[in-house]
């Protein structure tokens, strides 16, 4: 019955005279901010629950969507690996104990208290140090089984269109509430050349959407480099970020899905949009994987505009198939 309730795993991790000690949990809870207290609850029959009792102090590393192996291990399930902290980068804290380097976050904790709770010790820990290494989408623990939060469609699309300011299409799609980059509301730039803060600032000033491109964003050798130019971009106070597809290197819609899901992090408060190439023969499939990976702008192309972005007329069959809002049902774009 319980193993319906989903929750997030860390790995609990404390120091005893024998060395480190660490174990998978999922019974972690804030429990108060002022003072920063956390808890987390022990059965009585593990070893876990004596050391970290002895010891007074114990560490909490939350574990990301990519660290299912190092649940599994930490809860005993992987029988052949003897040494659970062989082989992965660890971090002492001030305190004395081990967290994951990588960890989506960890926190430092004294036992303030220990509770009686069944054939469970609740242990209340006052968090002494905190750190966020990374960001990305946390590992979920759901009736047994490892996985991660589920990606809902976007309610609307938002579109950017590559079209001429004096077409017809031009006026439908304002009045529809889609931007025509031709009206020059933007000021855009590439990451691999910012402008200086005050180009920025003043492009604010006046009123322009500034919007920070990020090239090639789709090229697996470039992850990190592509992460932490949105960051870069963050920093600069972009209203908008942009990954672009490459126009010689197709993306995969496995390459397009890992970056996306640790970009819509990393921009926040910014609003994360996408340029497609329209020559990749799995450009919907990739649009789809943008729109489940909490992406909902897109640049696009309409026909005559003679850009190679991803067509108008495509994206938009795509919305009304998913059921998605977007500008109007406008069939002739696909003509």
């Amino acid at each position: 019955m319980l193993g319906q309730w989903p929750s997030g795993v860390c790995v609990v991790t404390t120091v005893g005279p024998h060395g480190v000690h660490g174990m998978t949990a999922s019974s972690f809870s804030s429990v108060s901010l002022d003072p920063p207290l956390v808890s987390v609850c022990l059965g009585n029959h593990l070893p876990s629950r004596a050391l970290l009792g002895e010891a007074g102090k114990f560490a909490i590393s939350f574990l990301g969507r990519d660290q299912a192996d190092i649940g599994r291990r930490f809860a005993g399930q992987e029988r052949d690996v003897k040494n659970r902290f062989a082989g992965l980068d660890w971090t002492t804290t001030g305190n004395g104990c081990p967290v994951l380097s990588d960890a989506v976050a960890w926190l430092d904790c004294t036992v303030a208290h220990a509770y009686p709770g069944g054939d469970h010790t609740i242990f209340v820990g006052a968090v002494t140090d905190a750190a966020l290494p990374r960001i990305t989408s946390p590992l979920l623990f759901h009736s047994r089984n490892w996985g991660q939060i589920a990606d809902p469609l976007p309610p609307a699309v938002n579109l950017t269109v590559d079209v001429a300011a004096d077409d017809p299409l031009a006026g439908a799609l304002r009045k529809a509430g889609a931007r025509v980059r031709a009206d020059g509301h933007c000021f855009e730039f590439s990451a691999d050349d910012p402008p200086p803060p005050a180009a920025i600032r003043a492009a604010k000033e006046s009123g322009a959407t500034v919007i920070g491109y990020v090239p090639d964003a789709f090229a697996p050798d470039r992850e990190d480099e592509v992460l932490a130019s949105v960051a870069a971009l963050t920093e600069l106070g972009c209203d908008e970020i942009g990954c672009a597809e490459s126009l010689v290197a197709p993306a995969s819609p496995l390459q397009v899905r890992r970056v996306l899901q640790d970009a819509a992090a990393r921009a926040r408060p910014a609003v994360l949009r996408v340029r497609l190439s329209g020559d990749n023969r799995l450009a919907l499939v990739n649009a789809l994987v943008a729109m489940k990976s909490g992406v909902s702008h897109f640049d696009v192309v309409a026909p005559g505009s003679g850009s190679s972005g991803l067509p108008l007329g495509d994206l938009l069959h795509l919305s009304r198939q998913l059921e998605v809002a977007g500008p109007p049902d406008l069939v002739h774009i696909r003509e």
